[in-house]
């Protein structure tokens, strides 16, 4: 694989002992106290060198975790989350941790944070017995490398570690945390071959040279060991990150990729090296990602931005990138991170869709949360209601109630919703300018995965207009259309129920059948508008002329009928059918016309002439027609004619 932590460099740290050895026999045979002391400068430098590229190493590893864990998490800043991701990012270090026993006899890496005037290790030392985390005063003279690095420095140090012992360390602060992270290992481990040779080669240098090369070989070998431990455990982070990663140089040639960046765009292991970035990105983007170029060289970082890929089957991929620029012997690379956004981007596309649904649907949509407190309404809703949704956010829906409705009507829908999920019926709301009007609605409850209510929907269809007109229909299904009297169909059903109500109530009713004499003539001779007019104020007239609770009705033609409720007597009808003829038969004047209209009325009393509703009319209709065949006076009872 084409990447910075290739085998040559490691070969090359493999034979760097050997390599040693031989200096070191080469100088001490020139001068034994010269080479030994040369040794030691080296021996002192190379551990500094391992130590400063452990600590790195390390701290690159915990930045990387940091970032990723912040991304996925999507943390900006609130301290809550960030506190979150700290445990949970310490517990993978701890885990890991467990597995590193350290370098040479004395060599471990230590975190730590400071902690009310305190320099608190979050890892377990190697060297503590009791395995509990460690902590030392801030004004105390141990853990020196710590206290630097916790000052947020960078650098090498020989001082006192938490043990009071002088350690040779490297440090290097975690800012994203406000941690630092050392190396060290004791100068009494790094002293102790030398001091050991420098002895024995004064007696027997050769002897002594040959015991110093087993002892280095010896003692690296662990920190070789270590060095690989630790360069496996970060190429297992980088393959099992689900975030993509990818290392180019600056012609956009890959060096090397994880496989989540493999699957994110469809190619082999093998295949990828064999394009180039630019193979992948649409030639559309080719402006931002120059724009994208000159903010790496200028600021050595790039992005976040967001574009697409085009995967090794065709199709796109939509991705967010960000980066930064490395530099490593010499030369400069390019380090991406790239997060796959597609689902993403396609819920945000459902959700722009979701939302013109919202704004443009011919339906009221109010939306609120568990305590029906409104959060969201829709502009159909301030069409119909006249309400702005700044004048109802926060607010409970009841203010839209119109008093029709009782107590017992909402506790029965809000039951419905509360055992069913969903309520659907019609209601009677008020309008901002106090205007009823009728809608078609329904209440949806909207539960969580634990089944508790979070908020509800209701959605709703002004159907005043159409209410009026199913008002005009059934009018007109039960009304005459020239008087806008009760027509025959709802005068039997008056009758019937007026019948029912007198049985329960032990009164009479009077049933008035009424025919105007002498109305074909007014047709004939003065025309059909004539007598329409006619019929019309006739009605207006008998209207005026009957009690509120009583009913008229056009039967057809010149008939009409009246039923008179509520009587004690047959006799009380008497002074209602003289009020009726005294104010009928006035003088009419239409179009320069003057006509004096004529009654027959003929009338049968419940339950005197009948105890049902044929009965009383046939009975009424035939004192009716014999008052017009005798002519002898205007109105007879049925039992008069018997």
């Amino acid at each position: 694989m084409k990447n910075l932590n290739n085998d040559v460099n490691y070969k090359k740290l493999l034979r760097a002992p050997y390599q040693l050895i031989s200096i070191m026999v080469l100088v001490a045979l020139i001068v034994t106290n010269a080479s030994i002391y040369g040794l030691y400068k080296i021996g002192f430098e190379q551990q500094k060198k391992r130590l400063i590229e452990i600590v790195n190493n390390e701290a690159v590893m915990i930045n990387m975790m940091i970032n990723y864990q912040l991304k996925m998490d999507h943390i900006n800043s609130p301290t809550d989350a960030i506190s979150q991701a700290k445990i949970e990012i310490l517990d993978k270090l701890m885990y890991a941790h467990k597995k590193f026993v350290g370098f040479g006899t004395s060599g471990e890496y230590t975190l730590g944070t400071l902690h009310n005037n305190k320099i608190v290790f979050l890892l377990s030392h190697r060297h503590n017995e009791t395995g509990k985390v460690n902590f030392v005063p801030i004004d105390s003279q141990l853990a020196a490398p710590m206290r630097m690095a916790l000052k947020g420095k960078t650098g090498t140090i020989v001082g006192l570690d938490y043990r009071a012992t002088e350690v040779l360390a490297a440090y290097e602060p975690i800012e994203h945390f406000k941690w630092g992270i050392v190396a060290k290992i004791d100068t009494a481990e790094i002293q102790a071959p030398y001091i050991q040779a420098a002895i024995f080669g004064f007696f027997m240098s050769i002897i002594v040279m040959t015991i110093g090369g087993f002892v280095v070989i010896f003692f690296t070998q662990p920190l070789l060991s270590a060095i690989e431990k630790s360069r496996l455990y970060n190429r297992t982070l980088f393959n099992e990150s689900p975030i993509s990663l990818v290392l180019t140089d600056m012609k956009g040639n890959v060096l090397d990729v994880n496989p989540a960046f493999l699957k994110l765009i469809g190619y082999e292991l093998d295949e990828i090296f064999k394009i180039s970035y630019w193979d992948i990105t649409p030639i559309k983007y080719a402006d931002q990602e120059q724009q994208q170029l000159m903010s790496l060289a200028q600021e050595n970082r790039y992005g976040p931005y967001e574009k697409e890929y085009i995967h090794k089957d065709g199709h796109i991929v939509n991705v967010r990138l960000s980066g930064c620029l490395l530099r490593h012997d010499g030369k400069k690379y390019i380090w991406s991170s790239i997060e796959d956004i597609t689902e993403k981007k396609h819920f945000e596309i459902a959700l722009q869709e979701a939302s013109l649904v919202f704004e443009h649907t011919h339906e009221g949509i109010v939306i609120a949360d568990a305590k029906n407190n409104i959060i969201r309404v829709n502009s159909t809703f301030t069409k119909v209601t006249g309400f702005t949704s700044q004048e109802v956010l926060g607010k409970n829906p009841r203010f839209l109630q119109s008093g029709i409705h009782d107590k017992n009507f909402y506790k029965e829908m809000w039951n419905i919703i509360d055992t069913k999920g969903t309520w659907y019926g019609e209601i009677t709301n008020k309008r901002k300018n106090g205007e009823y009007f009728t809608t078609l609605q329904s209440i949806t409850a909207v539960k969580n995965d634990e089944g508790l209510v979070t908020g509800y929907v209701s959605v709703f269809s002004d159907i005043n207009d159409r209410k009026k007109y199913e008002l005009q229909l059934a009018h007109l299904a039960a009304h005459d259309n020239l008087t806008s009297l009760a027509n025959r169909m709802n005068f039997y059903d008056n009758l019937d129920k007026a019948i029912q109500m007198a049985k329960r109530r032990q009164n009479k009713i009077g049933v008035l059948f009424i025919d105007l004499n002498h109305f074909k003539e007014v047709n004939d001779t003065l025309g059909h508008e004539i007598g329409d007019q006619l019929l019309k104020e006739i009605s207006l007239r008998f209207v005026s002329s009957v009690r509120e609770e009583d009913t008229v009705a056009r039967l057809g033609g010149d008939e009409f009928a009246i039923i008179l409720t509520e009587l004690k007597e047959s006799q009380d009808s008497i002074k209602i059918i003289h009020k009726i003829i005294q104010i009928v038969e006035k003088p009419f004047h239409i179009n320069e016309h003057c006509l004096i209209p004529s009654l027959s009325i003929g009338i049968s009393i419940y339950p005197d002439d009948g105890e049902n509703r044929d009965v009383l009319l046939n009975n009424a209709d035939q004192a009716m027609y014999s008052i017009k065949k005798h002519r002898e006076k205007k109105y007879e009872f049925y039992k008069e004619l018997i």
